[in-house]
Parts: structure tokens; C-alpha cells; sequence
């Protein structure tokens, strides 16, 4: 090992960092606290990764173990004859992410609590993309987002989602619930800009602002050079009408058939190293989205076209006000859907109060719970099976599900199936799906996202610097915060002293979309990135594959190399002051809808979520490629969709069901 990894504390065994979260440390944080009821004082039987996933450092998201066979049915691989569980289900759902924990719900309401359900789910934790990470240290439960955020404004809602949230007692319609601050201190933390070596020449960590928020006196004191301080500038303040002499319909109309790249260099006028600090909009690089749908996300570069955005924008104030946050995430709705289905999962009481209680895992898959929710089980087939029903129903009666658990592949039978899977993993699960229905559900490509979150021995440095939340342009993460909102204690405190441990969170800088940020995607495809103007699909699935490819050991050493270069002038030690990485990649992350730069001439032509939903036989679709939007509402809305198309259907004098 040479000197600069010795340093970084990339010789700090695996084993060593998850000790951290081990039974020692929790047992001694429960004695410490002494009480019966908290969730460090449960920590004394239970508190270690084995038995409690959401413990689990290094990879998650997309971990190992959780894809390779189903990469391997993809690329024509095929398994040895399932052995029978014996096994019978009412209803076997494949996926245990939000929509597929919606379907066993609805379910259940329209079956009642005796119906059988079994949920599979290739990783080793439910909630899909809603996940929940937690960590332990000298006393402390700290917890953060993982993957899905918050719910987008549930006031308008279809009346079949909000039902869920009903049915799981969350108060959607209070006014918007501020993220409970782990850190809560009265030393004066503000922004900062973090200009790296590798780019810059020179690490250089410039506080009291940023380049996205810039001044001209702030700017001036960093790196960059008097050409690129001004157009900086120009990009985030300037004023200037680009499309002077147009009418704002001419002006709405343009922004549709343009990239934000190229209304960037050909409008704009702006230089292409400027592009680098103009990142993409949501989950698509500036290549990928129209300048319009930019314009939507409040990219900057339009305040002087003098056209108003829609009130419905995501990113804006209104918008904004009406989103319902959790702490963790919408992992909170995952857990109380799980603790609805198997009662005993969590103590009883709201989102709020049992935010500190660790789901029993061990009644999850029990033999006596009419629900079930078995984990690392990887789906490799559902086949109708058995007697044919007349030509109204032709695909049979009962469906045979196999999957690979524990090394071993098995079955059941389900006598309905609800795939709430990824859409194009369907096709390979359903072979004898339609053609035409399987090539609408191969065009569901997803967007790719991460989240990594970071526990830091302390929080000492940052005091130090004044700074909280750093803008790292030209870096593998394009920020670094403190204050995300997402951390807790055990026993609902702030973190208020500098030397407690705390939670860090590393982003790309742009709603977690990987594209967005072109020096991860550089290093994720080994210097290869997508040319501009690929079309999104093929970056999607350029980068995924670079992702699933990238080692832990590069996000670890990219990790600790931003931290050292950021925070040495506060004193801080990668190699000391790092204890625990968790990094969630979702190669599969966001589910997409249509996009202008690539599908302008299909545009209103019918979705192919309409023929991709479909039912057949007893297998049904929901999840939220079925919409063609990544959004929690759409999830749930499909799975009741999915729930009614398995309802029985009468037909003349016979009733199918």
C-alpha cells in the first residue's frame, strides 16, 4: 500500500468499518441510555447487520447478489428445473418496492386480512428504491435517506393513493413537515465552493458562498479565471433576454426544440467549459433534456427571457410547499405498509413516533402470517400452469413462480401474479407475454442515481471552516452537506456539539442523477462518457453498465480524497474521522416518460405504457414504469389499477376468476 492510500484509510479492513455498527458498540450505547423502550436498548439482541439490512454498509442499492442471476436470464442463461415449495398463494407479487407493497395491500382490503400473499424481492431489505440507512456509533442512531425522498405534493393526488396514505394514518394533509434537523447548532455553518486538485491544479475550499449563488467579490476569490468568473456570473445572475425580439409563445416553442446544451452554446452564447458548471436538469445531462424542461427545473440561464414557469414545477415555491417529507425518506411509507401486512413488524403508533424502531426481521417470511415478504429472492419465471379456462381467460388458471433463494431455486403458485418489478424484466420472467407486449415493456429504460451517505467521527472540521453544505464543481460528487435534513439520534435529540458523530451526504449535485454530472460519469465509463447528443437510452444504459462494473473501492477512495482536499484546513483525517460508507447505486433508478430530444415525432402517439400494463391471464403490471413516471403517487395509483384488473370479471353465465 503506498503512502497516499495509508493516509486516505483505504487499508481499513471492511470488517473493521461495519465493527462500528456491531453488537459491541450498540450494547454499550444501550446500557448507556438505559432505556427499556428505545431502540438502542433493543440493540442488545439484535443490533448488527446479519439481522437488521438497513445496518449494512459499503454497497447497497443495487448490491451484490441482488441482479447477477437476472442478468444471467437476460443474457439467455438458463436454471435447473425449480424444486417445489408446495406453496399456494392468493397472490404472489413480485417486487417489494413501494408499488409492489401497494398491491399486497389493496390486495388484502379487497380480499380481507385471511387472503395469502407472498412478496419476493431480490435485495435483502423491502422498499425498492425507499431505503433507509442507518448507523451506529458511541451512543447514536443516526439515520438517512437512501433512495426515494419525499412524497410530491399528495393534495393532488388521485383519491386511490391517497387512500393508502390513509390507511397507513399519515396526516398528507397537514401543512409541509419540516425535515427534522439532526444538526441543530448556533455556530454560523454557510456554504462553500470546494475546487478540486485534479481539475484545478490545486485543492482550494472558498466559504461564504458559492458559484451557483455567486457575487463578484465572492468569485474573484476563487480559482477560476476572469473570463470563466464572468460567465459564471452571466449563467447564474445575468438578466440578459437571449431570445429579445420574440413573443413568449415563440420563445416557449424554441426552448421545446433545443437542448439546454445547445441553447447554452448557440443562444446563450456561452463558452463549452462553462457547460460544466451548468449541469443537466433532474436526472438527464444538459445533452439529455430540452432547454425548456431546463427552464422548468430552474436551470439557471433564462431569468432574462421574461416568461413565466408553470406553477406546477417541481422546483418551485408553490410546488414545494405542498411536498411531504420524512425523515428517512418514503421509506417511513415502506415500513408502515410492511407493519399493515405482518402486524408486529413495528410498534404500534404514527411515522413520527416509531422513526427510532428497527422492523423485526424475523417475522417478515413466517409460515403462521397470512402475508409474507421473503427477501433475496430473485424471480426467474412466472408460467401460467394447469387446467385451460375458456377463450376469455386462454393463459390457465394458476401461475408457477420460480426464483433463486439461497442458492437454491424454488416455486410457488400464485393464483394471481403482480409484477411490480422493473418493466423490462418482465419480458424475460414472461415469455409467453405478446411480442408487441413485450417490446413495449423493453422501452421502459430507467435513469441512473445514487445516494451515499457518510458517518463521520465528527463534525469538528466543518465548525471549524464555518461551512455546511459545499458545491464541488468538476468532482466525482458534485456536493458534499451537512445539514440534508435527514439525521436523527435514538432518543429524537439534535446534534448540537461538533465532536458527536454525524451523517454526510454526497451528491451529484443535480436531484442524485448520475448524467447530470459529467466527472462521475467520466470516471463510471473509465474516460469513456457517451458522445453529446447519444440518445438518452443509450446513455442510460452506457453508464448503468460502468456503474454495475465501478468497484466500492473507487467510490471509497473518491469519498475520502473530496473530504481530505475539503476539510484538511479544519483538521480533518480521512483515515481517522471516515467510520462508515454507504453508497446506494440504482443503475435502474428513475423510471422516464417520453423526452422531446429524442422522441419529438412520436410524441402524441400512444404510450407505450398503455400496451406494456396489460393484463395477462392472471398476471398483472404495476410499478412506476407503468406511468412512465417516477413518482411515488404513480407507483401506488398502478398498483390498484393492477389489484382491479385481477378482480373477478363475470362473462356471460360464467365468472372467471
Amino acid at each position: 500500500m503506498n503512502g497516499e492510500d495509508r493516509d486516505l484509510g483505504m487499508g481499513r479492513a471492511i470488517t473493521r468499518r461495519d465493527f462500528v455498527q456491531g453488537v459491541a458498540v450498540a450494547a454499550a450505547g444501550a446500557t448507556a441510555l438505559g432505556r427499556a423502550n428505545s431502540a438502542f436498548a433493543q440493540a442488545a439482541s439484535a443490533p448488527n447487520p446479519d439481522t437488521y439490512p438497513p445496518l449494512r454498509t459499503g454497497m447497497r442499492g443495487a448490491h451484490p447478489g441482488s441482479f447477477e442471476s437476472a442478468h444471467e436470464l437476460r443474457d439467455g442463461g438458463t436454471f435447473a428445473a425449480p424444486e417445489a415449495t408446495g406453496e399456494t398463494y392468493d397472490l404472489v407479487v413480485v417486487g417489494g418496492g413501494l408499488s409492489g407493497l401497494a398491491a399486497a395491500h389493496f390486495f388484502r382490503k379487497q380480499n380481507g386480512p385471511s387472503a395469502k400473499i407472498l412478496i419476493l424481492d431480490n435485495h435483502d431489505d423491502f422498499g425498492g428504491h425507499a431505503k433507509r440507512n442507518e448507523f451506529y456509533h458511541n451512543g447514536k442512531q443516526l439515520m438517512a435517506n437512501g433512495g426515494s425522498s419525499y412524497l410530491v405534493a399528495p393534495t393532488q393526488w388521485t383519491p386511490d393513493a391517497i387512500s393508502l396514505l390513509e390507511d397507513m394514518n399519515v396526516d398528507w394533509k397537514s401543512p409541509r413537515y419540516p425535515r427534522q434537523r439532526g444538526l441543530q447548532t448556533d455556530l454560523k455553518l454557510g456554504p462553500a465552493t470546494y475546487f478540486n486538485k485534479e481539475y484545478y491544479g490545486r485543492d482550494q475550499l472558498v466559504a461564504g458562498g458559492s458559484i451557483t449563488n455567486p457575487t463578484p467579490e465572492y468569485l474573484k476569490r476563487t480559482l477560476l479565471t476572469p473570463q470563466m468568473q464572468a460567465e459564471v456570473l452571466r449563467l447564474y445572475k445575468g438578466k440578459t433576454d437571449y431570445m429579445a425580439g420574440m413573443s413568449a409563445e415563440a420563445k416557449y416553442n424554441a426552448l421545446w426544440s433545443m437542448t439546454y446544451h445547445d441553447y447554452l452554446l448557440k443562444v446563450a452564447k456561452f463558452s463549452p467549459e462553462l457547460l460544466t458548471y451548468a449541469r443537466g436538469a433532474w436526472c438527464l445531462g444538459n445533452d439529455m433534456c430540452t432547454a425548456w424542461f431546463a427552464f422548468f427545473r430552474y436551470r439557471p440561464g433564462f431569468e432574462g427571457l421574461g416568461i413565466e414557469r408553470p406553477h406546477w414545477s417541481p422546483e418551485g415555491p408553490e410546488h414545494d410547499a405542498s411536498d411531504y417529507n420524512w425523515v428517512c425518506g418514503n421509506s417511513d411509507l415502506a415500513r408502515l405498509i410492511v407493519r399493515s401486512l405482518i402486524p408486529g413488524t413495528l410498534p404500534d403508533g404514527d411515522w413520527r413516533a416509531i422513526q427510532h424502531e428497527r422492523v423485526n426481521y424475523a417475522l417478515l417470511d413466517q409460515a403462521s402470517s397470512p402475508a409474507r415478504i421473503r427477501l433475496s429472492s430473485i424471480v426467474t419465471g412466472a408460467r401460467h400452469i394447469g387446467q385451460k379456462l375458456p377463450q376469455f381467460e386462454p393463459e390457465g388458471r394458476e401461475v408457477l413462480v420460480s426464483y433463486i433463494n439461497g442458492g437454491r431455486h424454488k416455486s410457488v403458485i400464485g393464483k394471481n401474479v403482480v409484477m411490480a418489478c422493473m418493466n423490462n424484466v418482465v419480458p424475460y420472467l414472461c415469455p409467453d407475454l405478446p411480442e408487441q407486449q413485450k417490446d413495449a415493456l423493453h422501452q421502459a429504460v430507467r435513469a441512473v442515481n445514487q445516494q451515499t451517505n457518510v458517518m463521520f467521527r465528527n463534525w469538528e472540521a466543518f465548525a471549524k471552516l464555518k461551512v455546511a453544505n459545499l458545491t464541488c464543481p468538476n468532482s466525482f460528487f458534485g456536493t458534499m452537506n451537512l445539514s440534508g435534513g435527514t439525521l436523527v439520534n435514538n432518543a429524537m435529540q439534535p446534534i448540537r456539539d461538533p465532536s458527536e458523530p454525524i451523517l454526510v451526504g454526497y451528491g451529484t449535485g443535480s436531484n442524485s442523477g448520475v448524467l447530470s454530472n459529467m466527472q462521475m460519469v467520466k470516471e463510471l465509463t473509465e474516460g469513456n462518457p457517451p458522445p453529446v447528443g447519444t440518445p438518452n437510452d443509450d446513455q442510460f444504459r452506457i453508464v448503468r453498465a460502468g456503474m454495475l462494473a465501478t468497484p466500492f473501492e473507487l467510490w471509497e477512495r473518491k469519498i475520502r480524497t473530496m473530504a481530505a482536499g475539503a476539510l484538511s484546513g479544519g483538521g480533518f483525517d480521512p483515515a481517522r474521522d471516515i467510520l462508515a460508507i454507504t453508497v446506494n447505486r440504482w443503475p435502474h433508478g428513475f423510471a422516464t416518460g417520453r423526452n422531446m430530444v429524442n422522441e419529438a415525432d412520436s410524441y402524441d402517439q400512444l404510450s407505450p405504457t398503455v400496451t406494456a400494463k396489460q393484463k395477462f391471464g392472471r398476471i398483472a403490471i404495476c410499478n412506476s414504469d407503468a406511468a412512465g413516471t417516477s413518482l411515488v403517487q404513480s407507483a401506488i395509483s398502478e398498483a390498484y389499477r393492477a389489484i382491479n384488473d385481477l378482480r373477478p370479471k363475470a362473462y356471460g353465465f360464467y365468472e372467471f376468476v
